[in-house]
C-alpha cells in the first residue's frame, strides 16, 4: 500500500515539475523568463523548457495594439472648454524595457497622451481646434514618438475622435452659425433679385433694340422701295416723252395743221365768244387754203363796214 502511495507521489511530483519545465509561446507573444527575480532571456514563439520552480515567464504580446482614452477636459488658449475624446494605437518594441524599466508601460503612454494633448490644445484658440484637429494629431504624435521610445513601446498612430465645445459654447456657436446661414440667405435673395432685375433690363433692351432695329429695316425698306418705284416712274415717263419727241419730230407739218383744224372744231362747238391763240398758231392756220380764203373774207367784209 505505501508502495503505491509513493509511486502516486512521484507522478504528481513529475507532472508538476513538467507544467513548470514546459512553456509554449504562442504567435505574436514573446516570454520573459524570470530566474531568481532576475531576468534570464527571452523566449519566441515555440516550444520552451525553463528551470521549474525557480523560474516563470512573463508573457508580451508585440502585436500592434488599440487603446481608447476617456474622455478629457481641455481649456483652449482663448479660454473655452472642451472635451476631447482620443485613440490610439501601439505596439512593442522592446520586451526587456517594457517589462523592466516601467512599471505600467500603457499606463505610462495613457499619461503623457493626456499630458501632451493639454499643452498643444492649450496654445491654441477654439477655431483652430476645431478646424485643425490632423494637425494636433501629427503634434500629439511625434510628441509621443520621442516620450515613449523609453517605455520599450512605439505609438504607432493616434487619433482624435471627437471634439465638444461645452453647452454653452455651443448654443452660443449655434446662434453665430444661424445668423449666418440668415445672413448669407439675405445675400444670395438679393443677389438674386438683382441679377433676375439685370436679365430683365437687358432682355427688355435687347427687345426694344430688336423691335428698332426692325422698324428702321421697314422704313429703309419702304423708303427704297419708294425710291426704285419713282425712279421707274421716271424713266417710264422720259421713254414715253422720248418716243413721242421722236415720233413728233418724225411727223409732218400737215399733221400739225391737222391737230390745229381738230382743236377748232371743238372750240367751235363750246360757248365761248373769244379764244386767245399764238400767233405762230394762227400764222399756220393761214397756210392752209380754206381758212386762208376765210379769213380774207372776213377781213374784206370789214373793211366795207
Amino acid at each position: 500500500m505505501w508502495g503505491t502511495i509513493t509511486l502516486i507521489i512521484i507522478i504528481l511530483v513529475i507532472a508538476l515539475v513538467l507544467l513548470n519545465m514546459v512553456k509554449i509561446i504562442t504567435q505574436p507573444d514573446r516570454g520573459v523568463v524570470i530566474t531568481l527575480g532576475k531576468y534570464n532571456k527571452t523566449l519566441t514563439p515555440g516550444f520552451h523548457l525553463i528551470a521549474p520552480f525557480i523560474s516563470h515567464v512573463i508573457r508580451v504580446s508585440t502585436a500592434q495594439t488599440p487603446v481608447d482614452l476617456d474622455e478629457q477636459i481641455v481649456i483652449t488658449k482663448d479660454n473655452a472648454e472642451i472635451s476631447v475624446k482620443i485613440s490610439l494605437k501601439y505596439h512593442v518594441t522592446n520586451i526587456e524595457d517594457f517589462v523592466f524599466k516601467n512599471e505600467d508601460s500603457v499606463r505610462s503612454m495613457t499619461q503623457d497622451t493626456r499630458a501632451s494633448l493639454r499643452g498643444i490644445i492649450g496654445n491654441k484658440e477654439l477655431n483652430e481646434v476645431l478646424n485643425g484637429t490632423e494637425e494636433i494629431n501629427q503634434a500629439l504624435f511625434s510628441g509621443l514618438s520621442d516620450v515613449t521610445a523609453g517605455y520599450g513601446l512605439n505609438v504607432d498612430r493616434v487619433n482624435i475622435d471627437s471634439v465638444n465645445p461645452s453647452k454653452d459654447i455651443q448654443d452660443s456657436m449655434n446662434k453665430l452659425l444661424k445668423a449666418t446661414r440668415e445672413r448669407d440667405a439675405a445675400i444670395a435673395t438679393a443677389e438674386g433679385k438683382s441679377k433676375s432685375i439685370t436679365l430683365e433690363n437687358e432682355a427688355n433692351n435687347q427687345a426694344l433694340l430688336a423691335t428698332n432695329t426692325a422698324q428702321n429695316t421697314a422704313l429703309v425698306n419702304s423708303a427704297t422701295a419708294k425710291a426704285t418705284a419713282i425712279h421707274t416712274e421716271a424713266d417710264a415717263q422720259a421713254y414715253r416723252v422720248a418716243k413721242l419727241d421722236a415720233a413728233l419730230k418724225g411727223s409732218s407739218q400737215n399733221y400739225f395743221i391737222s391737230q390745229n383744224i381738230a382743236a377748232f372744231k371743238e372750240l367751235a362747238k363750246s360757248d365761248a365768244n373769244t379764244v386767245i391763240m399764238p400767233n405762230s398758231t394762227i400764222d399756220s392756220l393761214g397756210t392752209i387754203p380754206a381758212i386762208a380764203k376765210a379769213f380774207r373774207s372776213a377781213d374784206h367784209t370789214t373793211n366795207q363796214d
